[in-house]
């Protein structure tokens, strides 16, 4: 279909009549001649060129997201560097774009060509790094940069200390223009997120039209789509503001200035994500446009997903060029990442080219096997108001955890679980009366609701409408929804809800539940001093015998293949499992010290302390351990009695 748009709307004929700029060889020093060798070699180059007073710089606005092996914070970097100046015919350009578009040059819009074709014409400065500062104090070095003057780099990031937007400035000489601030949006693995294509969906283009193109490229004021900016708003208040947003586009780097000022005039704040292709070459902008915009696109979706692979997606585009066909890959690729698809349905035949592009049979080709509640094609955008509110279930709120103040207890494996997966979520034990939510829930007058049973007894977890409670059902149902469970369509591990779950139930009953009642074997009613002598002949049983029983069965599932690679119980990957096993084995640290380091120190089960450690320096984890949010042991599961701290020698 973009090869018949071409064809019929005479691409080829407007593309031979525009210049192909390229900067005058004999302008080229000896010095310049060889840094363009050496940014053959990319980031490994030894000897990058530095940013001059006579140079321009594109910091350009990114997205950081959560490692999922590390839990830290990283972003792509993504600068642009070019000469102010241009050895190329820069006249000659602006006057073939201008005859193009009708324009005499005495025309007062003259102008406006000049100042938007500049980036197109100014020499590329490849090979060069710039020294930028992140934040007020972490200074970072982006580059060098390749053949296209373009340099990308992933640099790990301290973090954000709760803003959602943090600058980065580049240190630059005085006299160096361009864009020299920069944001950096950080999103957690949760939640909402959007991929929005920019033109002819949210800007007019006319990208069916070669000569339409140059205009509003080059001459026009760029005009919002009617209706959009109205549509995103909507969007924005619905999903929160913590969202991140991306605007692809099959434009070059060149119009990046040019369309940041355009998205901060009319939408939400958001990552800018282009071709990087095509600098010093006008017809190259009609090329990238038409040609090559489906796999370009689906490429750039795959690696957001590797950013945010947690993340709800709403993906909106148009029927101009090939969105549907990409959003329909990429649905189809990464299943139940994509909840929403948005087609705006052109009809300006400038913008739309043929009409076979808005035929249903199209969409339902582009859109195969995927429920037709997914995907909307719509000529109003105040149409998808309602989609998007539906779509935002009663379970799109944070979660709410009832539970006891003052021990970690049993709902400390529910807190675990979702402060690594960085939740938005409650805490009746943070929360002043809080205790009177949990009394209330298993009151003896409580006979539940219409689709709830009444809990009998905390950790209980309310999201929406459902409210359920046991830890190990708690966790069965939070595990897939926080991604601390292997997918569904992971066929290398089949099954592996139950598998994981199969773990938890384990280190459940032997490193807790076993736990607790060898402080209160005979009832959990009497208190500790009715029941002290039992207590220590049940401790003594429990130290020699049970205890090296469990540790030994997770040092098992440690060294066994389906453990994977890694410090993890399965599948190479952090689970809920092990979060569970991190609690118990903390527990039990606390109750039984001397047992726990003699373990510790025989190593019989050096795999399962490895595992502790790892989950203990877990960025998220380890924030929350130094935290007030994590309570200390006192009175609950794990106690400490100094006449039940048995060691492999009793108690001395």
């Amino acid at each position: 279909m973009q090869h018949r748009t071409r064809k019929e709307r005479r691409f080829d004929e407007t593309e031979r009549d525009l210049p192909n700029v390229s900067p005058s060889a004999s302008t080229l020093t000896s010095a310049d001649k060889a840094f363009n060798i050496l940014s053959y070699l990319g980031r490994k180059n030894p000897f990058p060129r530095s940013i001059t007073d006579k140079d321009t710089v594109w910091l350009l606005d990114n997205t950081a997201y959560r490692n999922e092996k590390t839990g830290k914070w990283e972003a792509e970097f993504l600068t642009a560097a070019f000469s102010q100046d241009s050895s190329s015919a820069f006249i000659d350009a602006v006057n073939a774009v201008a005859r193009k578009v009708d324009l005499d040059e005495k025309d007062p819009n003259y102008s406006t060509i000049e100042e938007r074709i500049r980036p197109f014409l100014q020499d590329i400065k490849p090979g060069v790094q710039v020294n930028a500062l992140y934040g007020d104090n972490t200074p970072l070095k982006l580059g060098p940069g390749g053949r296209n003057g373009i340099s990308s780099d992933i640099k790990s990031l301290p973090g954000s200390d709760g803003t959602p937007l943090v600058s980065t400035t580049a240190e630059v000489p005085k006299g160096t223009n361009g864009i020299l601030d920069m944001k950096t949006f950080f999103a957690e693995p949760q939640g909402w997120g959007v991929i929005s294509d920019i033109d002819d969906t949210i800007k007019i283009t006319q990208t069916s039209d070669p000569i339409g193109i140059l205009r509003t490229t080059f001459l026009d004021k760029p005009e919002p789509c009617p209706g959009m900016p109205q549509l995103y708003k909507f969007i924005q208040s619905v999903i929160q503001d913590t969202s991140p947003w991306f605007y692809l586009s099959a434009s070059p780097y060149n119009l990046y200035s040019f369309l940041r000022e355009f998205r901060q005039q009319h939408y939400p704040h958001g990552t800018i994500i282009l071709r990087d292709a095509s600098w010093m070459s006008l017809p190259g902008l009609l090329t990238t446009l038409t040609l090559g915009t489906e796999d370009y696109k689906v490429d750039r979706m795959e690696k957001i997903h590797s950013w945010i692979p947690q993340r709800k997606m709403i993906c909106i585009g148009d029927s101009t060029q090939s969105d549907p066909e990409a959003y329909g890959e990429i649905y189809r690729s990464f299943p139940g990442w994509v909840k929403v698809i948005l087609i705006r349905k052109v009809e300006d035949i400038a913008a739309i080219g043929i009409e076979a592009k808005n035929e249903p049979e199209r969409f339902e080709k582009a859109f195969k096997d995927i429920p037709r509640d997914v995907w909307h094609v719509f000529s109003d955008p105040a149409e998808c108001n309602k989609l998007i509110q539906e779509t935002k279930s009663s379970k799109d709120v944070p979660y709410e955890l009832l539970y006891w103040p003052g021990i970690p207890g049993r709902g400390e494996h529910i807190r675990l679980a979702l402060e690594e997966a960085g939740a938005n979520y409650t805490d009746t034990a943070q929360i002043e009366k809080g205790i009177d939510q949990v009394t209330a829930q298993i009151a003896e007058s409580n006979v539940g609701d219409d689709f709830n049973p009444p809990p009998l007894a905390p950790p209980i977890l309310r999201h929406g409408d459902l409210l359920i409670s046991q830890t190990p059902n708690i966790l069965l149902y939070l595990g897939p929804r926080l991604g601390l469970v292997p997918s569904e369509d992971d066929e290398e591990h089949p099954d592996a809800l139950y598998k994981v779950n199969e773990l938890a139930l384990t280190a459940l009953d032997g490193l807790s539940n076993e736990v607790h009642d060898c402080h209160h074997p005979i009832a959990s009613g009497l208190y500790y001093e009715d029941q002290e002598e039992e207590a220590k002949r049940k401790s003594k049983d429990y130290v020699d015998n049970r205890l090296p029983k469990f540790l030994g069965y997770f040092e098992r599932v440690l060294q066994g293949k389906a453990s994977g690679e890694g410090p993890w119980l399965y599948g190479g990957q952090l689970t809920y499992a092990d979060l569970v096993l991190f609690q118990c084995v903390d527990g039990v640290k606390f109750a039984f010290r001397k047992a726990l380091s003699a373990a510790e120190k025989s190593g019989k089960y050096v795999h399962v302390f490895r595992l502790y450690d790892a989950v203990k320096e877990r960025p998220r984890i380890q924030e929350y351990l130094a935290s007030k949010r994590r309570q200390d042991y006192s009175m609950g599961i794990y106690r400490y009695y100094e006449e039940l701290d048995f060691g492999p020698e009793g108690r001395d």
